[in-house]
């Protein structure tokens, strides 16, 4: 991979690279595209595909409904509420 690419990809994926960072990421991506392409060589025609290798599955409980906590024992170590809601400092400037 070029030098070029991989400044492109930095400055769009606005990551600051220094050059000896280049030269080797350059080296690495050289290694990975070579590899790459010998797996593009192996023969795969008598290899069935395969739709989920694991057979794993979610284990998953049946919903329940039940009361929530009330108002009151929820804010009870709020330490700023106001009625029925927690008090934050503001975070967004107008």
């Amino acid at each position: 991979m070029d030098k070029g690419t991989l400044y492109r990809v930095a400055d769009i994926a606005h990551v600051h690279l220094e050059s000896r960072e280049i030269e080797q990421i350059s080296k690495d991506m050289d290694f990975l595209l070579e590899y790459f392409d010998k797996l593009s060589q192996v023969d795969t025609e008598s290899v069935l595909p395969t739709v989920c290798p694991i057979n794993d599955k979610n284990v998953l409980r049946d919903d329940e409904v039940w009361d929530s906590l009330p108002i009151d024992e929820v804010l009870k170590n709020a330490p700023d509420k106001h009625g029925r809601f927690f008090r934050v400092p503001r975070i967004i400037e107008e």
